[in-house]
């Protein structure tokens, strides 16, 4: 293929020490829809090649998407003269190339999926809506992403991954609002009605809200809200990143049982349930990394820099070198599902609230894993075990570890929630 040929030729002109190379190709065509009218298919897709050079033990990089003879020299070029102009060494060295594992997620229908296959199931998810009345906006994109690990040091690692992500809001008559979204990397797998129906019922159930009192309350959590939950513990305390420079919230307490013993969580980036990846952006094979195991915290997600300075191995949680700043990260975290169904969390809950989502969630104080959002798009009272009224949308500050380590009961049933990033996503229960 043309791509490995031209990586192949830029590692033979060997400029600097040691060389990687990261190409990523990447496909999002887009159908999006108001009003239960489309209005707008946008396509875009392209290739970006990330160079890495290594001088004396120091390190630069460049990029470029002109995938020209004379472009990706100049990109090499420009990354050996960052290299020389740093002023210590990277402390650490490229991955020696591993045995990676074989998986091929990708759907061929999924990645080249036309403007009126999107259409035709746009129209089946706003059809019960636009009958009633209501708003129904959203996207459904398809396509996916394409990626290219080579380095002097002989690695050689490639895979391609398809991707379909549907999201809608539908607004009611008077306020009312309900969320749904689906993730995978097959289209066949999305049911446009029964995805909108979810939303649909919500906005239908959250016409008339009423305003609750600030306080604490015991919180039955849906799959996008879970989500956000765990998302914001891993970028606050999963990374060995973090943990070395002691602004984890699992700085010292490795070991210790910290959550409810109910809360089982760990990164898998091979599990095909979600949107997998064998390997990390420096080549190396994605390992199983266990965040909490039956409440215990045990582990955190490397790449190579952070494992060099641990004196372990890399788990293949490297980020591409534009988001270096953040890297290592889980990308493919797992809550394991508990023995309950919707029902009887629900009939569990004296008083309480059903949370549909959060949105604008942001760290308030990492070390003690505290956060603060907003609840949106379908938030409920729950009294005497049912669902009654609707709720204003309400502020949450909380401790991630104080919330999960207050769970009385986990669903059984999983669902993918993915934020639009290419790669991975989170498979959660209730």
């Amino acid at each position: 293929m043309q791509m490995q040929r031209t990586l192949e030729d830029t590692l033979k002109a060997k400029p600097a020490d040691e060389l990687e190379l990261i190409a990523i190709r990447s496909r999002q065509d887009l159908t999006r829809f108001t009003g239960g009218q489309i209005h707008q298919n946008v396509a875009s897709e392209d290739t970006h090649l990330f160079v890495r050079a290594w001088i004396e033990g120091k390190t630069g990089v460049a990029e470029t998407n002109d995938l020209t003879q004379d472009g990706v020299r100049r990109a090499v070029m420009s990354a050996a003269e960052a290299a020389r102009c740093q002023s210590s060494p990277a402390g650490y060295h490229p991955p020696d190339p591993q045995p990676l594992p074989e998986i091929d997620p990708w759907d061929e229908v999924t990645w080249d999926a036309s403007p009126d296959l999107r259409a035709d199931l746009v129209a089946k998810a706003v059809r019960e809506s636009n009958a009633a009345g209501f708003n129904a906006s959203g996207a459904l994109s398809t396509g996916g992403s394409e990626l290219w690990v080579m380095s002097s040091r002989g690695v050689r690692a490639h895979t391609r991954s398809s991707a379909a992500r549907f999201i809608t809001v539908i607004n009611g008559k008077t306020g009312g609002s309900g969320y749904a979204a689906f993730s995978g990397s097959n289209l066949a797998d999305f049911d446009p009605e029964a995805t909108s129906a979810r939303a649909f019922a919500k906005a239908r159930a959250s016409e008339e809200r009423i305003a609750m009192e600030p306080g604490e309350y015991t919180v039955v959590l849906e799959e996008p809200a879970v989500a956000t939950v765990l998302g914001m513990l891993s970028y606050m305390g999963f990374s060995a990143r973090a943990l070395l420079e002691k602004r984890s919230y699992l700085e010292g307490v490795l070991g210790q049982k910290l959550v409810s013993e109910l809360i089982t969580v760990y990164d898998d980036g091979l599990d095909e349930r979600g949107i997998p990846v064998p390997f990390d952006f420096e080549g190396v094979p994605k390992q199983r990394v266990y965040f909490f195991r039956q409440g215990v915290a045990e582990g955190v997600v490397h790449d190579t820099r952070t494992a060099t300075a641990a004196g372990v191995r890399s788990t293949g949680h490297a980020l591409p070198p534009p988001y270096s700043a953040y890297a290592p990260l889980p990308g493919h975290v797992i809550m394991e599902p508990g023995a309950d169904d919707d029902d009887k969390l629900i009939s569990g809950v004296e008083r309480g609230l059903l949370v549909t989502r959060f949105h604008y969630a942001r760290p308030v104080e990492p070390r003690k894993s505290i956060m603060t959002m907003m609840t949106r798009d379908g938030t409920f009272l729950i009294e005497d075990g049912r669902v009654t009224d609707a709720v204003e949308d309400m502020r949450v500050t909380e401790s991630g570890l104080r919330a999960l380590g207050n769970v009385e009961a986990v669903g059984a049933e999983q669902q993918l929630v993915s934020h639009g990033e290419g790669y991975g996503g989170y498979l959660v229960p209730k």
